[in-house]
C-alpha cells in the first residue's frame, strides 16, 4: 500500500488568532492557579478559536449542565450522524484545541455495536486515534477510563469530575472484557509531535524550522503541549478544592 501523502496546512490570520486565543487562556489559568487572579480565565476566546484541520463546530460555554455546578464547553464535534454536544471543562478544551493544531482532529469512535459515540483525536487516518477521556483523565496503559455514578453515558461528558479511572484487573474480575494495554497521555503527546513534523516535511522545511504561519518549532509545540495538561490538571485541582470548601 502506497504511504499516504500528508498535505500542508496553510496556517491564516484564524489558526494564528487561534493560537494566540489558547496562551492567553494558559496564562489567566496560571495566575488563577497562582492565586493572582480573583476569577476564573474567560474561555469566550476558545469558543470560536479553530485550527484549519478543526473538526469541531459550535461551542458554547454554560454553567450547570447536567447536574454538575461546573464551568462546561458544550461543543458539536463534525459527524455524519452524532449531533448531541460534548461536554468539556474549559482548561481541558483549550488542550483539546491544541491538538487539532498541527493537523490532528476530533473524531467519533463507534462502539463496537455502534450504539455510542466516544470522542477520540486523530490524525487525518483516523484508524489511529487516542480517546479523548484517557488524555484527560491521564489514565494509566493498565488501566479503563469510567464514568461517574451520577452520569449514564459519559460517551457525551469529558468533564473531569464525571470521570475516573479503573485497573484493568478489576474490571476482569467484574468479569467484563477489556484490553491487555490502552494508550496513554504520553502517547497522544507524542503523535501529535509526530504530526507536527509531517507538517514541517509537507512545507518542505528541516525538523528544526519554524512551522509558517505559526512559528512553533517541534520542541515549542510539545512544551507548549506539556504546559497546557500541567495547567489544566492544575486548574482541575484548584477548583475543585475551592468548589468543596464553598460547599
Amino acid at each position: 500500500m502506497p504511504k499516504q501523502r500528508i498535505k500542508p496546512i496553510e496556517y491564516d490570520q484564524s489558526a494564528s488568532i487561534a493560537l494566540a486565543a489558547c496562551k492567553a487562556y494558559l496564562q489567566e489559568a496560571e495566575q488563577y492557579i497562582q492565586g493572582d487572579g480573583k476569577s476564573l480565565p474567560n474561555p469566550t476566546p476558545l469558543l470560536t478559536a479553530r485550527f484549519p484541520s478543526s473538526s469541531l463546530l459550535e461551542a458554547k460555554a454554560k454553567d450547570g449542565v447536567d447536574g454538575l455546578d461546573w464551568p462546561t464547553i458544550a461543543a458539536k464535534i463534525v459527524d455524519r450522524k452524532a449531533k448531541s454536544d460534548r461536554f468539556f471543562d474549559p482548561w481541558y478544551f483549550a488542550v483539546v484545541l491544541l491538538l487539532e493544531l498541527p493537523g490532528g482532529r476530533i473524531v467519533l469512535d463507534r462502539s463496537n455495536r455502534q450504539q455510542y459515540f466516544y470522542a477520540a483525536y486523530a490524525g487525518s487516518n483516523a484508524k489511529e486515534n487516542f480517546y479523548l477521556r484517557r488524555i484527560i483523565v491521564n489514565t494509566p496503559v493498565w488501566a479503563d477510563t469510567q464514568e461517574g455514578k451520577h452520569r449514564d453515558g459519559a460517551h457525551y461528558d469529558y468533564r473531569r469530575p464525571t470521570l475516573h479511572w479503573i485497573c484493568k484487573d478489576v474490571v476482569r474480575t467484574l468479569g467484563k472484557k477489556t484490553r491487555t494495554v490502552s494508550s496513554n497521555r504520553d502517547g497522544a503527546i507524542r503523535f501529535a509531535v509526530k504530526l507536527f513534523k509531517q507538517q514541517l516535511a509537507a512545507h518542505r522545511l528541516s525538523p528544526r524550522s519554524r512551522l509558517p504561519g505559526i512559528e512553533l518549532t517541534a520542541p515549542d509545540y510539545e512544551r507548549l503541549l506539556s504546559i497546557a495538561l500541567y495547567i489544566a490538571d492544575a486548574m482541575h485541582e484548584k477548583y475543585l478544592v475551592a468548589k468543596t470548601r464553598n460547599g
